[in-house]
Formats: C-alpha cells, structure tokens, sequence
C-alpha cells in the first residue's frame, strides 16, 4: 500500500496536482459507468447541439472516449504512470471528427467544459459517499481538471489538425483549378466543372483576372468581399476575380488593392480567362517600364489601355515604326529634335487647327507655322495624308512609352 501511495503521489506531481491517495480511485472505480452516464447526461442537458449527437451513432464513438479516458487515468494513478498514448490519440481523432462533423470549436469547448465539470461533481459525489475524507476529495478534483486539460489540448489538437489538413487539401485544389483555368493551351470544361466542384469555388459567368507583381497574393483575398481564386506561377501571383463589373466590384477591388502593385484584364467568360491574365501581365509589365502610367492609382485597368496594349504588343515593331517614320526628325540636334516633335504632336492632336496648337505650346501662330514648315520639309507627304498622319501619331506614341 505504502509503494501504491508513493507512486500515485509521484504521478500526479508530475501533472502538477496534489497527491492523491490509492483509496479513493478504489472508491470511484467500481462506479466508472455511472459517472460516465453523469458526464453525458450534464453534456446533453447543457448542449443541444450535443444532444442530438449523443442520441445518434456519433454518440457511441464520444461515450467510447470518455469511457477510454477515465479507465485511463484510474489506471495511471494506480500504476504511478502517466495515461497511455493512445488515450490522447483516440481524443485528437474525436477532435477530428468534430470539425469533419461541421460543428464549431467553440461548441466543443463548451460541451467539454460541461463535462469536465461534470466528472468532477460527479467523482466528488462517489468518492464523498464512499467514506473518503475531504482532502483526498479535493485532490481527486485537482487530478482531474489537470487530467482534464491534457485531453483539451488532445481534443482541440485534433480538430485544429483536421482544420489544417482541409485548409491545405482545398487550397492544392484550388490551385489544380486555377491551373486548368488560365491553361492557354486549352480548356476542357468537363474536367474544369469537376475541379470546381472538388475546390468549391462557384463558377461565375464572367471574370477577370488581377496580375500581381509579388510572388503571393498576401492580404488582399482577405480584404475582398467575394470568393476568389487565387495562385501563382513563375510569372508572379493572380487572382481570378467573379463578377468583375458587378455593382460595388470595381470599388471593392480598388480599395483591396490598395497602393500595391497590380493590373486588372478586361472581363472575359471563363473560357477566356488566360487571355484576361495575359493582358493584365502586360499592362502591368508596360506600368514597370513607364510606358503606362501608373501613379494615379491601382489596380491598371488594362481595357483603359488597349492602344498602348496593342501599339507595344510587338516592341521591336513598335520602335522600328517610331524609327523609320520619324528618322528626319531623330537626325536633328536635341533642342531643334524635341521642339519640333512637341509642334507635330499637338498638331496632331488638335487636328491641324493652328491656333489651337499655339494656345498649347504659348507661342505664337506665327511660330506654329514656321515649324509646320520646317517639318514638312522633313516628312514631306506623310502630313497631308490620313494614312501618314495615323502613321506619325502611332510613332510619337511608341516614341513617348517605349522604355528608353
């Protein structure tokens, strides 16, 4: 008896509680079902939510684990060892059913707050009826609650596990069906509906596509009020926006973004979605380079871009147009070079209507004619035609955006 005493008191040291005694878990073994019934029946009267499991086939697993936890700590207090393993093992699995079950972490709190409560009263009320003096019942009290956090820790471990493992397995297919979506190569709708479904992302009629330029989405799904797809690849991270244009949308979106980075493709159907990723990437490649100009704010439109889009969709075409058709002028020293490009632009722009043009460059009308002379001298035909004049503003316009 005196070795059984030294154990026990050894073992619940080593939980933090106070000593107790060998003769009050002799007290309270015999009476284990009944105290189990004390526990379920306080969860039930407590929980509605619980009530309703407890009553079904889930019950049995959660009246099997209560019963598995108190024989376990009976027996490590006999024994002078901590519970088994496998007690906290078949309570992360409980924990793992919970949230596989749907219900909350904090309903599961609640009901195992009502249960350890429970088990307390209940040993308390055993042990009291069995003659075991009232220091020995207070100690049985304190192993339990330390007993009791063990397994909190065991239970909610579990159910964070599965949280986790859920969170993980629908952002991979998320991603299988982000891939899917923007794969350019083709799109299989069939197998896109399928990832879909896998992914519970609902399939919107329209979208666009976001283009960052960091390597992760970071906080802006978060800031959004709709569910979006997000992922990244080698070219930097995205978000697949639903309903782009929808009322609030466009607002929303520009409040996500913020001040980072980003380019917004025009509104496509899903089947088009790569394209609308490609010509974010572009707008936002052109904003990098200073061809677009990005300082009023994000997220760059990129259908508020289409020239420039389509201007520089080939660079090297873009500078040879720029380089061929305005070569004369290229040729001039700076200050004569950029006056008179400053004189052919607002010509263009005012369609040949001098006083305006000298109302832009504050010189006088005189002025503006001196150099209209002097350019055509330089380009001869190409101002008195509408193919050369589309020509021109097409070169000035890759000569003002093409970096460099």
């Amino acid at each position: 008896m005196e070795r059984g005493r030294a154990d026990s008191r050894s073992i619940l040291g080593a939980w933090g509680a106070a000593p107790l005694e060998p003769e009050t878990v002799a007290a309270v073994r015999p009476m284990a079902g009944r105290l189990v019934n004390d526990i379920l029946g306080s969860v039930r009267a407590a929980s509605p939510i619980y009530a309703d499991v407890l009553s079904g086939p889930e019950g049995v697993g959660i009246r099997l684990g209560i019963e598995q936890a108190v024989r376990s700590f009976l027996d490590a207090v006999e024994r002078g060892q901590r519970p088994g393993a496998e007690t906290g093992e078949i309570w992360r699995r409980l924990g793992e059913a919970e949230f596989q079950a749907g219900r909350t972490l904090e309903a599961l709190r609640a009901a195992f707050r009502t249960g350890v409560r429970a088990a307390w009263r209940g040993a308390a009320e055993l042990a009291s009826e069995a003659g075991v003096p009232t220091p020995s019942v207070i100690a049985l009290a304190e192993a339990i609650f330390v007993y009791a956090e063990s397994l909190t820790d065991d239970v909610v471990e579990g159910y964070l596990r599965a949280q986790s493992d859920e969170a993980t397995e629908r952002e991979r297919r998320r991603r299988r069906l982000g891939e899917l979506l923007l794969d350019p190569n083709g799109y299989d709708a069939q197998a896109i509906e399928h990832a879909a479904e896998l992914a519970r992302w609902a399939m919107p009629r329209s979208l666009a596509v976001l283009a960052l330029s960091d390597e992760s989405p970071g906080a802006i799904p978060r800031r959004l009020d709709v569910d979006v797809l997000g992922g990244s690849d080698q070219e930097g991270a995205f978000l697949v926006i639903p309903d782009p244009d929808g009322p609030g949308r466009p607002a929303a979106v520009r409040r996500a973004v913020g001040s980072e980075a980003a380019a917004l493709g025009p509104t496509v159907v899903p089947r088009d979605a790569w394209r609308s990723l490609r010509w974010a990437r572009k707008a936002l490649a052109l904003a990098h380079a200073g061809a677009i100009d990005a300082r009023r704010r994000y997220p760059i439109r990129a259908r508020e871009h289409l020239a420039t889009l389509i201007l520089l969709g080939d660079e090297e075409l873009a500078a040879a147009l720029a380089s061929d058709r305005l070569a004369p002028l290229l040729a001039l020293p700076q200050v004569e070079r950029e006056r008179l490009i400053q004189t052919l632009g607002a010509w263009l722009d005012h369609q040949r209507h001098t006083p305006r043009v000298a109302d832009e460059l504050h010189v006088h009308p005189q002025t503006v004619r001196y150099r209209l002379g002097r350019l055509r001298e330089l380009l001869g035909e190409m101002l008195d035609t509408a193919e050369g004049r589309f020509e021109l503003q097409m070169s000035l316009r890759a000569l003002r955006v093409l970096p460099g």
